[in-house]
C-alpha cells in the first residue's frame, strides 16, 4: 500500500508569511512534482498553488485543524523548472517578499489556465516587418571580429562549457561591439544545447535589438517585455518553457522566464536604473541575473560603457573577471567634447546657445543628423505665482504639475491627474501665474522656428505612446528620414544612428543636486551615454554640453568621457561616508491615506528598529537606523509616504535584522493602520 503523501504548497497571489500542506490524493502522486502548478481550497475559496516539496511525514498541526486534499493538478509537466524554482525561493527571502506573490509574478497565466491554453497565434506582421511564426530563410553573413571581441570570446567561451558560475563585466567604450559579442556567445550556447536570456533596460534598446537578433537566430528567438499583447506573452511563455525558444531577449521580468538547459544571461547597459523594479517585489534585475546564473552554474555577461560604482568595485576586488572593449569598431574615434559656459549666455532661460545653434545648421546642411538632449518632458516645468510664490502642485501627490501646450493642460508625471491652466493663483487669486523652466515639447517648438526645413522626430514618454509608434520613430531616425531627434533618457543609450555626427545636451546640470548619493554617478553615466550616439559611422562625431557649472567634477568627468577617473573618486568619497558599495542599504517606507498615521506609524517603526539595533549590537551585529523622515516626495497617489533607512556592513546581518523586525511588526497591531514596504538595496532615495 501507498504511504500517505503530503506536500507544501504556496498559494499563488497570497499575501502569506508561510507554505500550507495538503494531502495528495492517490491518483496524483506519480505525476506531481516541486514546481507543479494545483487546485487547492483556502478558506472559503479556490486558489492555485505551486508544489514546493513532497513527503510522507505529516506536519504538526494546532488540534482541530484538519489536511485538505489537493484537487487536481493544472498542468502535465511543471510550470516553473526546478533552478527558477530555487530562485523564487531565494527572491522571496532576500527581498521580503512573500512567497506565493513571487509566483504570481513569475507565471503569466490564469489560476486555472494551463500551459499552452492560449489561442493559436495569428500571422500578423509585427511592428520591427517580421512575422512570428515565419522562419528566417537566410543567416546573415557574421562581422569579421576587432582583435578585442575575439580577446573577449576566447576568454568568456570556456565557461559556457562547463557548469560553473563565473561572472564578468565586459566594459566596452560607445560603439566598441559588445552586441556582436553577445550574439556570438549565446550561438555557441546554442550550439551547445544550452539556452540563454539577454536583457536590455528599456522596450526602445529591445526594440533595436530584436531585429539585429532576429536576423541571427530566426524562430529561436523568443521576445519578452510589458508591450508585447496578453496572448502573445501566454504563447512566448509556453514556448520557453517548453524548450521550443530557448534563446530570450528582453526587459528585466525576461530573467524570471523558464528557459530550458539555462547557460548564459547577459545583462546590456548593466548600470541603468531601469533594471530596478520600483512597485511590488522590488527586484534589481542585474543582481537576480547574478543569482540565477549562481544557481544553473555558468556565466553572467554585464556589459556597460559606464559599469555602475558597484559593480567597478567588484570588479577592482576580483569578484568579477574584467574584459575590455576599448576601442571603437574600425578605430572610429571618440567623439571630440566641447562646453559651452551658459552663464555668459545671457540669462538661464535660454535653450540654445549660438554655439549649439550653429552647429545643428551646420550638420543639417550636410547632410547628417543630430541628437539634442533634454531628459525633461512636456512644455514648462512648472508654474509659479509672481506674487505669492506658489507653485501649482499636483492635489493627490506633493509634486509640482507640468504644463503640457499640445493639450492646453497641467498634468502630474506621477500619478496622471490633470487640470487646466487657472486664470488665477488659487491661493492669491492674482493674475500672475508665469511659467518656469522647459520641457522637450518646448523645445521642439522652438527648433521647428529656427530650423522650419529641418524633418524632426520628438521621442519622450508623451508622443511615444506605443511600442510601435516608439519603433517606427526610431527607424525613421535610422533610415534618414529625419534629420533632427529631439528625446530624453529614452534615446539615450544603446541605439546605434550611423549617421548621427552631432549630439546637443541642452541642460547637463539636470539632476545634478538629487538629494540621492548617487546623483553624480547617475548623471556622469547618462552624458557619457548620450554622447556615445555620435560619431558611430563613418563621419567622425561632435558633443556640445550646455552647462552653468562646467567647473563641477561630475561635469568635467563627462566632459573628458573619463569614466575611470570619476569611480575612483567617488569610491573614495563613498568609502569615506560608509555608503554603499562599502556598506549593504535598506529603505522601510511607511505609506498611509492618512497623514498622522503615516508619521506615528514610521516613529513607532523607528523605535522599534533601534531597540532591536541595541540588542543586535550586543550580539556582535553592526547596524545603524537612520531616519524617519519625510520622503523625497512626501505625498503621492493620495497616500503619504516617510522613510528609514537601516545601513549594515554584511548581507547576513541585514537579512538577520530586518528578519527580526519584520516579525515584531507583525505582532504590533498599532502596524495596521500603515502599510510598511521594504526597499533591499534601493536605486534612490526618493
Amino acid at each position: 500500500m501507498r504511504e500517505d503523501l503530503f506536500a507544501e504548497v504556496a498559494v499563488m497571489g497570497a499575501a502569506l508569511n508561510k507554505s500550507l500542506h495538503y494531502s495528495v490524493p492517490e491518483g496524483l502522486g506519480a505525476g506531481l512534482l516541486p514546481g507543479s502548478r494545483v487546485r487547492v481550497e483556502l478558506g472559503k475559496r479556490l486558489a492555485a498553488g505551486i508544489v514546493l516539496s513532497i513527503g510522507s511525514a505529516i506536519p504538526e498541526l494546532p488540534r482541530g485543524v484538519n489536511i485538505r486534499p489537493i484537487l487536481d493538478s493544472i498542468d502535465k509537466v511543471p510550470a516553473i523548472p526546478s533552478d527558477l524554482l530555487q530562485l523564487c525561493f531565494w527572491l522571496s527571502n532576500y527581498y521580503f517578499y512573500p512567497l506565493g506573490e513571487v509566483f504570481d509574478l513569475v507565471i503569466p497565466l490564469r489560476a486555472s489556465e494551463p500551459i499552452g491554453a492560449a489561442p493559436k497565434r495569428r500571422r500578423a506582421k509585427a511592428a520591427v516587418g517580421h512575422d512570428p511564426g515565419e522562419k528566417e530563410d537566410q543567416k546573415p553573413e557574421e562581422l569579421e571580429l576587432t582583435a578585442d571581441q575575439a580577446a573577449a570570446l576566447e576568454e568568456i567561451l570556456p565557461f559556457t562549457k562547463t557548469p560553473a558560475f563565473a561572472p564578468f563585466v565586459l566594459y566596452g567604450v560607445t560603439g566598441s561591439g559588445k552586441t556582436e559579442v553577445y550574439m556570438r556567445l549565446m550561438e555557441k550556447a546554442a550550439q551547445s544545447g544550452y539556452g540563454s536570456i539577454l536583457l536590455v533596460p528599456e522596450i526602445g534598446i529591445s526594440a533595436q535589438m530584436e531585429t539585429i537578433f532576429r536576423k541571427r537566430f530566426g524562430d529561436r528567438l523568443g521576445v519578452w517585455h510589458s508591450a508585447i499583447s496578453e496572448g502573445e506573452r501566454k504563447r512566448s511563455w509556453a514556448d520557453i518553457r517548453s524548450g521550443a525558444k530557448k534563446i530570450v531577449l528582453g526587459a528585466r521580468s525576461a530573467v524570471l522566464t523558464p528557459v530550458q538547459d539555462l547557460r548564459l544571461i547577459i545583462v546590456d547597459e548593466e548600470h541603468d536604473t531601469s533594471y530596478k523594479q520600483d512597485d511590488h517585489l522590488r527586484y534589481n534585475a542585474r543582481d537576480v541575473a547574478l543569482m540565477r546564473a549562481k544557481i544553473v552554474g555558468g556565466p553572467v555577461i554585464m556589459g556597460s560603457a559606464t559599469p555602475s560604482i558597484q559593480t567597478v568595485h567588484r570588479a577592482a576586488k576580483n569578484l568579477y573577471r574584467l574584459v575590455s572593449l576599448p576601442a571603437r569598431i574600425l578605430n572610429r574615434p571618440m567623439p571630440s567634447v566641447e562646453v559651452v559656459d551658459m552663464r555668459r549666455e545671457g540669462g538661464r532661460r535660454k535653450m540654445f546657445s549660438f554655439r549649439l545653434r550653429e552647429a545643428i545648421g551646420e550638420t543639417i546642411a550636410c547632410g547628417q543628423q543630430a541628437l539634442l538632449f533634454l531628459n525633461r518632458r512636456g512644455y514648462s516645468k512648472y508654474y509659479l505665482c509672481n506674487t505669492c510664490g506658489h507653485a501649482l502642485q499636483c492635489e493627490s501627490c506633493s509634486v509640482t504639475l507640468t504644463y503640457h501646450k499640445e493639450d492646453d493642460r497641467l498634468r502630474c508625471h506621477f500619478c496622471g491627474w490633470e487640470r487646466q491652466l487657472p486664470d488665477r493663483c488659487p491661493v492669491c487669486g492674482h493674475a500672475a501665474l508665469f511659467p518656469r523652466g522647459f520641457g522637450t515639447e518646448k523645445v521642439e517648438k522652438e527648433l521647428r522656428k529656427l530650423f522650419p526645413q529641418a524633418r524632426l522626430v520628438r521621442v519622450d514618454r508623451d508622443t511615444m505612446s506605443s511600442r510601435r509608434r516608439l519603433v517606427n520613430a526610431l527607424d525613421e531616425v535610422r533610415s534618414g528620414k529625419a534629420d533632427i531627434l529631439l528625446g530624453t533618457q529614452m534615446v539615450s543609450k544603446g541605439h546605434d544612428f550611423p549617421n548621427m555626427t552631432l549630439v546637443g545636451v541642452i541642460n547637463a546640470d539636470a539632476g545634478l543636486q538629487a538629494a540621492d548619493f548617487r546623483a553624480g554617478e547617475t548623471l556622469v553615466q547618462l552624458l557619457i551615454q548620450v554622447a556615445g550616439r555620435a560619431g558611430r559611422g563613418e563621419e567622425p562625431g561632435r558633443v556640445i554640453v550646455q552647462t552653468f557649472n562646467p567647473d563641477h567634477f561630475t561635469i568635467e568627468s563627462a566632459l573628458r568621457l573619463d569614466y575611470d577617473g570619476f569611480c575612483q573618486e567617488e569610491l573614495k568619497s563613498r568609502e569615506g561616508l560608509q555608503y554603499p558599495p562599502f556598506s549593504r542599504l535598506l529603505k522601510l517606507l511607511v505609506t498611509s491615506g492618512d497623514e498622522g498615521a503615516a508619521v506615528s506609524g514610521a516613529r513607532l517603526l523607528a523605535a522599534l528598529c533601534r531597540e532591536r539595533a541595541e540588542g543586535f549590537r550586543k550580539g556582535g551585529g553592526s547596524v545603524a537606523v537612520l531616519g524617519p523622515s519625510p520622503a523625497s516626495f512626501v505625498k503621492l497617489k493620495n497616500r503619504f509616504r516617510w522613510q528609514l533607512f537601516v545601513k549594515t556592513w554584511t548581507s547576513p546581518d541585514m537579512q538577520d535584522f530586518v528578519q527580526a523586525v519584520l516579525e515584531d511588526v507583525r505582532k504590533e497591531p498599532s502596524f495596521r493602520a500603515v502599510q510598511i514596504t521594504v526597499d533591499r538595496d534601493p536605486s534612490s532615495e526618493a
